[in-house]
């Protein structure tokens, strides 16, 4: 009806499909709730601060930036003034919980506190641990040798220690403990640990040498340790013998010997008559004494690992020394990151022994790795707890480690290509090879780089030898020996092995080693001068040179510096030497020959040729 009216124009108005729309939905905004204090453990990355205080990460981000800190999301913060300044910017106040670190740490008490915070009915006396000292090759293991009455020095190769060796001796005086530590250079770290542990430290001198380097920071470390010295002047029975030089050598470093009216015990012995040994042993019984040295032997056992190796049947196996209490057979310990529970306890001599006492130098095995020599190690309740502590704690390195990362800079971009050495090292305990790592890593060039692919204690074995292989590296053992297996391996995979047995031989070999990366020199020794008189052309040779040899000597197959009007145009070799058609080797001074030079034609009259040779020089590192 609406169209018969003409009520209707199509014209203005066009169909249309009906929008159907969707109510919007009002979002209802939810309010964030900071917390208004909070506790974290530290290192804490950026991320989970922020997630914990209910922020984005950017604006923490921001907030450290405009103080001058730039860091990314996953940074680490371990600076407890840092996090409590970024709480106070967003109004929260952050604590440091510290309860996850005295469980790690088990007691923050060291051995010494220990003992003295027990009640004194329950100390007893323990024997002294006494640490030898001095200078490579000054006697101290004879001396030892000379108190316990056994012949170790012959048994070290190359009659110097490498070892650290822990005895206990039975002397007139009572029972002691005895810690030889080696006197080369680089078994620093080794003497340092035998400075911390001991009583008393015998600082052996010989006399006929007087006080050399390695004396020098024996003093220096027991100085550090605070631990009192007794000087035993050895080889009195040497003819250059003269206890005056090392007194006045004592005095000039703070040392006023007992001879001279001071503090310092001096004992004038010798190791192989044996005289003087035994007012020795009396000097050391009178010092214990002195020290009243006492320990709980009925409190859970602690003290320090001083050697580690990995011994074939028994696995991981560690020397320590029982500083307090009783350590046991089944005892749960950890020791740095790694735990154990102890199979056996071995005594000096091998025999298998149910418990060791405080001063009680012992052999254990049943660990879950190898110990790091001068770790501390403690007894805990059971296993369980023993394994939890120690992941706990390599979690703890782990993240420590991950936030040493190595600044970027220019400067290591612009650095000058190095040539590297890589090596793989083994040797028989943890402490060798932490000598042997320090030495080689001490080894200064400018032109090499050393690169310690891996360093662990064992034998070497068909994996060693197959990395080796896969890195290019050189295996370095060091008292150590090759498995059975392996050998017909090294032959497949041409793998050098170095096998050593002293430390300054295996270090000069590396030496050596790294020298022979290095590309050898070139140098140039100039012969003698031609001048150019007439060019003849050859259908077989091309361009003839016509020469007058005006000074020294011209050689067949002489490099030649071709000079035209004063300036270099190349360098070349010479191909043919003539005189009057024949071929000569060498043409003298004054003499004319023919000269045909190796892909050079462009040859023209008054050209100097400057013939030279080449000899090719090692470099030093």
């Amino acid at each position: 009806t609406r169209d018969r009216l003409g009520l209707r124009s199509y014209e203005d108005e066009r169909w249309r499909k009906r929008r159907y729309f969707k109510s919007k939905k009002i979002k209802s905004s939810i309010e964030v709730i900071r917390p208004k204090s909070l506790k974290v453990t530290i290192p804490i990355t950026i991320k989970d601060l922020a997630s914990a205080m209910k922020l984005k990460a950017s604006e923490l981000i921001q907030k450290l930036f405009l103080q001058g800190i730039t860091l990314t999301i996953n940074d680490y913060l371990n600076d407890e003034t840092t996090i409590q300044l970024l709480g106070h910017e967003f109004d929260c106040e952050i604590s440091i919980d510290v309860e996850e670190e005295k469980r790690l740490q088990i007691t923050d008490l060291t051995i010494k506190e220990e003992i003295s915070n027990t009640p004194k009915e329950n100390l007893t006396t323990r024997p002294a641990v006494i640490t030898f000292m001095g200078h490579v090759d000054h006697g101290k293991t004879s001396l030892i040798d000379a108190i316990r009455l056994s012949n170790l020095a012959n048994q070290e190769a190359g009659q110097i220690t490498q070892h650290i060796g822990a005895f206990t001796a039975k002397t007139k005086f009572g029972l002691i403990t005895i810690l030889d530590t080696p006197g080369h250079e680089a078994f620093t770290e080794m003497r340092s640990r035998g400075a911390n542990v001991t009583d008393i430290v015998v600082l052996v001198i010989a006399g006929d040498e007087g006080i050399r380097d390695q004396t020098i920071e024996a003093i220096k470390q027991a100085k550090d340790a605070n631990v009192p010295m007794v000087v035993a002047i050895n080889k009195s029975d040497k003819a250059g013998f003269d206890p005056e030089k090392i007194y006045r050598s004592l005095a000039d470093r703070e040392l006023l010997p007992e001879a001279w009216g001071g503090t310092v015990l001096t004992i004038n012995c010798s190791a192989k008559t044996k005289e003087g040994v035994n007012e020795l042993l009396e000097m050391l019984s009178l010092q214990a004494e002195i020290l009243e040295l006492r320990a709980d032997p009925n409190a859970r056992a602690r003290g320090t690992i001083l050697e580690s190796e990995m011994h074939k049947g028994l696995g991981a196996a560690a020397t320590v020394l029982v500083q307090n209490g009783t350590l046991k057979t089944s005892d749960a310990i950890v020791f740095s990151d790694k735990y154990g529970r102890i199979k056996t306890l071995h005594d000096q001599f091998d025999n298998i022994v149910d418990s060791a006492g405080p001063s009680m130098p012992v052999m254990i095995t049943g660990l879950s790795s190898l110990a790091e020599a001068g770790s501390e190690f403690v007894v805990v309740e059971n296993e369980k707890v023993a394994k939890d502590l120690a992941d706990a704690r390599k979690e703890k390195m782990k993240l420590k480690s991950l936030q040493k990362a190595k600044p970027f800079s220019l400067e290591s971009l612009e650095k000058k290509e190095k040539k590297t050495l890589p090596i793989i090292l083994r040797a028989d305990v943890q402490g060798s090879l932490e000598a042997l790592k320090t030495s080689l890593l001490k080894i200064k060039s400018d032109k090499v780089e050393l690169s310690i692919v891996s360093a662990e204690v064992g034998e070497i074995s068909e994996s060693d030898i197959r990395l080796a292989s896969a890195s290019k590296s050189v295996i370095l053992g060091f008292h150590t020996k090759i498995e059975s297996h392996a050998e017909s391996l090294i032959k497949q995979l041409k793998v050098i092995i170095l096998q050593h047995n002293i430390i300054y031989h295996a270090i000069d070999e590396v030496k050596e080693l790294m020298r022979s990366t290095l590309d050898k020199l070139e140098e140039f020794n100039d012969i003698g001068k031609a001048k150019v008189i007439a060019v003849f052309k050859s259908s077989h040779l091309g361009l003839i040179a016509g020469c007058l040899i005006t000074d020294g000597i011209v050689k067949r197959n002489s490099f030649v510096r071709i000079i035209r009007d004063g300036k270099e145009i190349t360098k070349t070799k010479i191909a043919s030497l003539k005189r009057v058609k024949e071929d000569v080797k060498e043409a003298n001074k004054g003499l004319e020959c023919g000269i045909v030079l190796e892909n050079f034609s462009d040859v023209q009259n008054e050209d100097i040729f400057e013939a030279y040779d080449i000899t090719y020089v090692e470099q030093e590192l």
